[in-house]
């Protein structure tokens, strides 16, 4: 789904010195966890948040995986490394992954207008822009589309009937009268809207449904075994999230209740669709990022940016389904997600080959505490205490 956006002011107890000059203090993996695990005590001791995640894989192949808080607060179950979350907006990474393997095979021309997989698809000519959207413009966000998530009659509609399943045709029919946030390849706006037509690219091109393609081109070949689709209320190891957003979104507090979501996310889809453990989260930005699923020059192409400024963290860029940025001369791939009671950051950091991975059961945004800011505090233990032989 949408990022969402935690406010930038930090808790100066919880967070570390921002002077992240990279020294080489090599330690061993051991004191590596005690550090790490003692930076999710502090968020969760704190009560920040019920419960977080964590995983770190190093150059190696070697993984921490590590957990702190609670699961379930009434329950009082304890958080476990292995827990599954949603992991919203992260699933676009897949879709991408999956379009470019198309574009591989010769099946999907990037810069071909979607209209052109879409004749049969006559409402799509509602589309602010229809006939100028080109595959490259829906994966960077430069399509123009506006997003359908925050309209009230979508969460009103979910409330009624939380098992409803979406066409696409039913979500986007929200915005035909809405006007674009720009002209096709004019400007960038994130919008999960684009990734759902890419959605429908993929089924049309392969004649399968999204699901059974991800399945054979990513989840199956990375060996990516805790990485479930989320196309039901039902999913077998979700654990429970807490929201904020219960008069904006129409949702309990506790969005997972007698082992069901609040509503049906298959309304997510390609904008998202999948829930998985931190640790196949690391495995899978250690392969996209690392160069083992596509092409060299076809990941180029995912990791150049869209050339227009954004409104993510840190003025990162945007690729093909992927953020490109940089704290304090780190460059990171990766992606963010949010689905309601859950949040993710994944990274990957080329230079030293390391990904991480954090989730937290809570999508509460705090005045005084910046969650974005508080992982990278993570990175920061990451780099200054990783083993040497996980080193530049």
């Amino acid at each position: 789904m949408i990022p969402v956006l935690i406010l930038a002011t930090a808790l100066p107890i919880l967070l570390f010195s921002c002077n992240r000059s990279r020294q080489t203090k090599y330690a061993s993996k051991a004191e590596m966890t005690r550090l790490l695990q003692a930076r999710l005590d502090s968020l969760t001791d704190n009560q920040i948040i019920p419960g977080a995640t964590l995983s770190v894989r190093l150059s190696d192949g070697t993984e921490i995986s590590l957990a702190s808080g609670l699961a379930d607060v009434e329950e009082k179950i304890p958080m476990k490394p292995d827990d599954i979350m949603l992991s919203g907006s992260v699933g676009k990474t897949y879709v991408a992954a999956v379009i470019l393997r198309l574009y591989e095979q010769g099946l999907i021309d990037l810069k071909g207008k979607a209209i052109s997989y879409l004749q049969d698809a006559g409402w799509f000519q509602k589309i602010p822009g229809a006939s100028e959207i080109t595959v490259e413009m829906l994966l960077n966000h430069t399509a123009g589309i506006p997003e359908y998530v925050y309209h009230k009659e979508l969460w009103e509609t979910i409330k009624e009937d939380p098992d409803q399943e979406w066409s696409v045709e039913e979500r986007l029919s929200l915005i035909f009268d809405d006007p674009p946030s720009s002209a096709p390849g004019e400007g960038w706006a994130y919008a999960d809207s684009h990734y759902l037509i890419l959605g429908l690219i993929i089924e049309k091109v392969t004649g399968r449904t999204y699901y059974e393609v991800l399945d054979e081109l990513i989840l199956g070949p990375c060996n990516l075994k805790h990485t479930f689709h989320s196309d039901r209320r039902s999913i077998p190891g979700l654990i429970p999230g807490y929201t904020n957003l219960t008069e904006e979104f129409l949702l309990p507090h506790k969005v997972v209740n007698d082992n069901s979501y609040a509503f049906n996310p298959q309304m997510e889809w390609t904008g998202g669709g999948l829930a998985s453990t931190v640790s196949d989260l690391t495995m899978w930005a250690s392969q996209l990022y690392g160069g083992s699923v596509l092409k060299p020059e076809t990941l180029k192409l995912m990791l150049t940016p869209a050339p227009f400024e954004t409104t993510l963290f840190e003025g990162a860029g945007y690729g093909l389904g992927s953020f490109i940025g940089e704290t304090d001369g780190v460059t990171y791939y990766g992606h963010t997600g949010f689905s309601p009671g859950y949040i993710t950051y994944v990274q990957y950091l080329p230079e030293y080959n390391i990904a991480l991975a954090f989730q937290v059961n809570d999508d509460s945004s705090h005045s005084n505490f910046s969650l974005k800011e508080y992982f990278n505090t993570i990175k920061e233990v990451v780099l200054n205490h990783r083993p040497e032989k996980a080193g530049r």
